[in-house]
């Protein structure tokens, strides 16, 4: 039964209907990304909205987000006893990095018979296979971007532009940050520079680790601070051989550290040359704190260049010039982190992603109706 063929229920009214949404997205175990963490915090407000949300995932639970009061199904076993007097009203896959759990979010949205609604969440330099990543945006009933940019390449690539809808994104910090508290049990300079992500090598860190010689050229009490899950083999190879007091290895941090470690920071450092929109940037401008990001494509739809960050190639040299320059100006820091800090007020938040999924829900709702 889809989310228009409610028996009894006259199609004017469909805005008022609250559908049961099975949302479909893959766990990165033992840390988080940030796909896995907008399908979490996506499901959550779509539940305090009124829907009945059921999620299929290996995922764990992040922190800051409170156990839920409706199913969570790890198997297909599972999933089968739930439904298997009714169908879900709509089909909402995320991260199009875990294609398997989308490929089956395309199967289960099939056989129910029900819309599909899909999130890329993520770039496609990072998709394991391209033109099946594209499929399932096609065969999608509505396909959710965040940034201009995204809705550019899945038009390219044949999906239809009716199809797809821009949303905002949505920063998640947990707890109340304590900077001073963060630096001092760290030993942390408080003029330092913060890395958090992935250590993988196209999120940059190898390269912001071999600026930090260059920086200390000119400034040599800035620490270097990185928080994350290391994701390729030599990783921790690529840290020893960059082995100094001032770089800090924090490895994987609860979402309370991080809040503090952001907090703490004076700017922020993601050199990452393939993404989408990284969640940890608002993040950080949520902190009031500027954002140096590599220059992958899209990111002058995401950075607004020399207001709230600056876009570098992700390399040592091109990375410490912006360091030292930043670095050595306050009151540029100050104006670039404010900026950063009104955009996230003004034009972020998960209750506007939230009615913009919801008006996508519904659009679909209209399509079907109409017989297409």
């Amino acid at each position: 039964m889809g989310i228009g063929d409610q028996p009894g229920v006259r199609p004017e009214i469909l805005p008022e209907i609250l559908p049961e949404i099975l949302v479909v997205f893959g766990g990165y175990r033992p840390t988080f990304a940030g796909a896995e963490r907008m399908a979490w915090r996506t499901a959550t407000e779509l539940a305090a909205a009124g829907h009945r949300v059921v999620a299929y995932t290996d995922s764990d639970r992040p922190d800051g987000i409170a156990a839920p009061d409706w199913p969570v199904l790890e198997t297909a076993a599972e999933l089968a006893v739930h439904f298997a007097s009714h169908a879900p009203d709509l089909v909402h896959a995320f991260d199009l990095a875990k294609p398997s759990h989308v490929d089956e979010a395309v199967a289960l949205a099939d056989r129910f018979g029900v819309p599909l609604a899909l999130t890329p969440c993520s770039a496609p330099g990072v998709w394991p296979d391209r033109e099946q990543c594209l499929a399932a945006c096609r065969a999608a009933d509505v396909v959710f971007a965040l940034t201009g940019t995204e809705v550019d390449e899945l038009t390219a690539a044949g999906v239809e532009a009716d199809r797809i809808r821009l949303v905002p994104h949505a920063a998640d910090l947990v707890g109340v940050a304590r900077p001073d508290d963060f630096r001092a049990e760290h030993g942390i300079a408080e003029r330092n520079v913060l890395f958090v992500g992935r250590r993988t090598a196209f999120k940059g860190y190898a390269a912001l680790l071999a600026a930090t010689e260059l920086v200390w050229l000119e400034l040599p009490d800035v620490d270097f601070v990185f928080a994350g899950p290391n994701s390729d083999d030599d990783t921790a190879e690529v840290f020893a051989r960059h082995a100094d007091p001032r770089v800090h290895d924090l490895g994987v941090v609860d979402e309370a550290t991080k809040h503090d470690a952001i907090a703490a920071c004076s700017v922020f450092c993601l050199p990452t040359g393939i993404d989408v929109f990284p969640l940890v940037f608002l993040e950080a401008w949520g902190c009031g704190k500027p954002v140096v990001s590599g220059d992958f494509p899209g990111v002058e739809r995401v950075i607004r260049s020399d207001v709230d960050g600056l876009a570098v190639r992700p390399e040592p040299a091109a990375l410490a010039e912006v360091l030292v320059a930043l670095l050595t100006d306050e009151r540029r820091r100050t104006a670039m982190g404010a900026a950063g800090a009104r955009r996230v007020r003004e034009e972020y938040g998960w209750d506007r992603q939230v009615a913009e999924v919801r008006a996508g829900y519904q659009a679909v709702g209209r399509k079907a109706r109409l017989g297409r």
